[in-house]
């Protein structure tokens, strides 16, 4: 009786067929855990994509100025415009800017260029053609003199006046000299956001020392 159960066992394949089927379990799992590895780093790497293309695009909005005012100082002879005073602040949900980044388009009849923050006097751009002044008139955030926050208000300066800007040197070496009825485009270019356009025509005769322009 025993041999006949032992040969019964042996020729039973029911144990080979459970090992074979613990195998491809086994591989089952193995291929769902890479595949699944897989996609949560697909995920994630999707997810981070679209947060950063997410914070641009609101940037890109939201960034940039809005201007309140632009003065024009007429020189002694009240033919021409020698500077530019255009007062500015952020727009409502713009980043804070910092204003070693933004670029100002100057066209006028006789003159165009881009112009830079002069980043050595800052204040008191030593050549127009090249460079503006910035300055703070009213610093709610406490940032750097050069960084613009929300609430800030600021005057950017194109161009030099008559006399001396303090330092030395001839003020109207470099007038902007906007003469009557000229048009004047300027732009103002933040690092990302939106672009800021002024234009205005001067008036037919300067009869005071200020003129509001914008």
């Amino acid at each position: 009786m025993m041999s006949k159960k032992f040969a019964k066992m042996r020729n039973d394949k029911r144990a080979e067929m459970g090992v074979g089927t613990m195998i491809i379990f086994i591989a089952m799992v193995l291929v769902a855990a890479v595949a699944a590895s897989v996609l949560i780093s697909t995920a994630n790497t999707v997810r981070e994509q679209a947060q950063s293309t997410g914070d641009q695009a609101i940037n890109n909005v939201a960034s940039g100025f809005i201007v309140q005012d632009v003065v024009g100082h007429v020189a002694d002879d009240k033919k021409t415009v020698d500077y530019l005073t255009i007062y500015v602040r952020l727009a409502a949900g713009s980043p804070n800017v910092n204003m070693d980044n933004v670029m100002i388009s100057v066209t006028t009849a006789s003159k165009s260029g881009y112009l830079e923050m002069d980043t050595d006097s800052r204040d008191d751009p030593a050549d127009w053609t090249v460079n503006y002044a910035f300055e703070k008139t009213l610093d709610v955030q406490s940032l750097s003199a050069w960084v613009l926050g929300q609430g800030d208000l600021a005057k950017i300066t194109i161009g030099c006046s008559d006399g001396y800007m303090g330092d030395g040197n001839e003020a109207d070496e470099y007038p902007l000299g906007i003469s009557y009825n000229e048009l004047v485009t300027i732009k103002i270019a933040p690092a990302y956001g939106q672009m800021t356009l002024i234009t205005f025509t001067s008036p037919e005769q300067y009869s005071s020392g200020y003129i509001t322009l914008a």
